[in-house]
């Protein structure tokens, strides 16, 4: 092998290896700007062009809460289209599986006066960011106008092999739900299109159904109006 050659397959390998960083570096941002969270994972796969592997993912949870990850995975797949990649702000994920996850749901119980009275009113705040604004009927937060805004849609998503993990403020004991297997069309942050925190009620839906705990099952009931 001529010395060119090989000089050439070097700067191909350390091209390779540094674009996957890019790569990994890019996808791990947005993903942490789209869901609001600090995401973590073991070991990032690209099989090209379009095959994305995510190996024990972990998004964390702010640390006023008692876990300290709100959502783990043993393993996320997402096929991507190149296209819009490229040439749309509009980024389309043509597929999402979502292996063994594992859901924790903080709540917190809490006390509040009202503005109306000196009564003192029991409202509660999860980790999820959904019972505060049910239970207050807080308006969406307004968000300061972009030059560009780039969203995300997944076409289809599955989700196998979950599980959730609840712990409240006043129920001692963490309840372990063994969830049923899902699967979402049309899902992101796209207008016209199902927002990916309505995923989030039907999980919670289907924790409350499938729960043995009476207790918890009443106090879900009542917190998100399920």
């Amino acid at each position: 092998m001529s010395k060119t050659i090989k000089i050439f397959l070097f700067l191909l390998i350390i091209l390779l290896v540094f674009n996957k960083k890019l790569i990994t570096y890019y996808y791990t941002y947005k993903l942490s700007k789209w869901i609001e969270r600090p995401v973590v994972f073991d070991k990032f796969n690209i099989n090209y062009p379009n095959l994305l592997e995510v190996t024990g993912i972990k998004i964390k949870n702010s640390n006023k809460f008692y876990n300290k990850n709100i959502f783990e995975s043993d393993k996320i797949v997402l096929n991507l289209n190149l296209k819009s990649l490229l040439f749309s702000d509009l980024i389309i994920i043509n597929k999402l599986v979502i292996e063994n996850p594992r859901f924790f749901l903080d709540i917190i119980q809490k006390n509040k006066k009202s503005l109306k009275n000196d009564k003192t009113l029991l409202t509660y705040e999860d980790n999820i960011g959904l019972a505060k604004k049910i239970n207050e009927n807080t308006p969406d937060k307004i968000w300061p106008k972009k030059k560009k805004d780039i969203n995300f849609l997944i076409l289809e998503t599955s989700i196998t092999g979950g599980r959730a993990f609840i712990k409240t403020s006043f129920i001692v004991k963490p309840v372990e739900i063994k969830l049923s297997d899902m699967s979402f069309k049309k899902t992101g942050n796209e207008k016209n299109y199902q927002h990916y925190k309505e995923v989030l009620k039907f999980i919670l839906f289907d924790i409350m159904a499938r729960t043995n705990n009476f207790e918890m099952k009443k106090i879900l009931k009542k917190i998100y109006n399920l």
